[in-house]
Formats: C-alpha cells, sequence, structure tokens
C-alpha cells in the first residue's frame, strides 16, 4: 500500500476517538422510564450518535411529541455527563490515546471538530485526558466542512487528513480535498460510507500514512 505524506490531522470526537453510546445508554437507563420513553437498541442508537442535539434525540424517538423531548432531551444529555465522571478514559476507544501520543511524538498538528455541544465536547475531553492533543477545538457544528477549513488554512491541501465516521465527516474531508480515514473501530459503516481509507484499529492509521 501506498503511504500519504501528513503532517496535520483533524479528528471527529463521538464514534472516532469517544465511544458515547456508552454514555447514553447508562443515561437512558436512568432517565427514559420516567417520560415514557422505550430505551432503542443500542445497535440504533448508534446509528444516530453524530447528529447534534436536538435532531439526535428526534431520530432516537420519532414518534414522541416535541414537548416531551423538549424536556427529556436536556436532562439525558446531563446524564450522559453524569455517566462520564464514572468511566472518564474508558469512553475512548480502545487504542486512541497510543494512537494520540504516538502522533504527538511526532509533531503531527492535530484539531478536532465535533458537532456536539461546548460542554459536551470539553466534558469528554477533559475527563478522558485528551484535552491537550489538540491545537484547536470546534464543537457544536451543523457542517463540518467550513470548521475543517479554518484549520487547514489555505494554500497546499497535501499533507492533510481527517478521521471520521459519518457521511458528513468525508463530506467535510471532500469538501476541502484533503484525504479522509473512516474509524470502522467505532461508528463507520463501510456498507454507507465512501471514505478515502478504512482502519479497523486506531493504531492502523500508522499502516497508511507516514509523516513529513
Amino acid at each position: 500500500m501506498i503511504k500519504i505524506p501528513v503532517h496535520t490531522v483533524v479528528f471527529d470526537l463521538d464514534g472516532t476517538l469517544s465511544d458515547t453510546v456508552i454514555l447514553t445508554m447508562g443515561a437512558l437507563r436512568r432517565i427514559a422510564p420516567e417520560y415514557g420513553l422505550e430505551i432503542p437498541p443500542e445497535s440504533f442508537v448508534r446509528e444516530v450518535t453524530g447528529y447534534a442535539t436536538p435532531e439526535f434525540y428526534r431520530r432516537m424517538f420519532p414518534d414522541t411529541p416535541q414537548a416531551v423531548l423538549d424536556i427529556a432531551g436536556p436532562l439525558i444529555s446531563q446524564g450522559e455527563m453524569d455517566e462520564l465522571v464514572s468511566v472518564k478514559e474508558k469512553v475512548l476507544f480502545d487504542g486512541c490515546i497510543e494512537m494520540l501520543e504516538r502522533l504527538k511524538e511526532l509533531d503531527v498538528c492535530m484539531h478536532l471538530a465535533s458537532t456536539g455541544s461546548e460542554n459536551h465536547v470539553y466534558t469528554i475531553i477533559s475527563e478522558s485526558g485528551i484535552e491537550d492533543y489538540f491545537a484547536s477545538i470546534a464543537y457544536g457544528l451543523k457542517e463540518k466542512t467550513d470548521a475543517v477549513r479554518e484549520m487547514i488554512g489555505g494554500g497546499d491541501r497535501s499533507g492533510f487528513v481527517l478521521v471520521g465516521d459519518m457521511i458528513k465527516d468525508q463530506k467535510a474531508a471532500r469538501d476541502n480535498g484533503i484525504v479522509s480515514v473512516g474509524a470502522c473501530y467505532g461508528y463507520c459503516n463501510r456498507d454507507t460510507a465512501d471514505f478515502d481509507f478504512y482502519i479497523s484499529h486506531p493504531m492502523e492509521l500508522f499502516d497508511i500514512i507516514v509523516f513529513k
């Protein structure tokens, strides 16, 4: 395989670095019954994870009145953060810390672009201990294209890679003319995605790229 020379990596968060579904499921078990919400299968929650709130809750509970979701949604979101206090770095996929540490040792610049809210993003990265790896952090994004464009700047697009798990991630990479890598150890589905490359473990990133 021809390896790609890289100096900068842009990461998605949920489904790429963090397995936030374990937080969501814990919060749902505590909060959903109180509002008459049937807890969906974990596999379905993984499918809709990555959409920004309130769309996330609308997709998860399509038949529930919006008035109920307006109350239950924020409580579930807060419940996720309460779950995080107990799991801390275990919310990260196995191998992610090792990958980030090796990228740091290689002096690779790293950025984070997420659709999650400011509280969601910063609580996850601070509790899991990865906040200091990133040169910049963008959150609350409906579309990632503009945020990624700002992160990579103008000029030559070679040397940049985006690692994500959803169609919006591959779109942001393609719109900016940079290489995309699908995180299949996370929530990326090869059958529906169209990334340039795929990895089944975080450390496999080093099998397809070399560093400038």
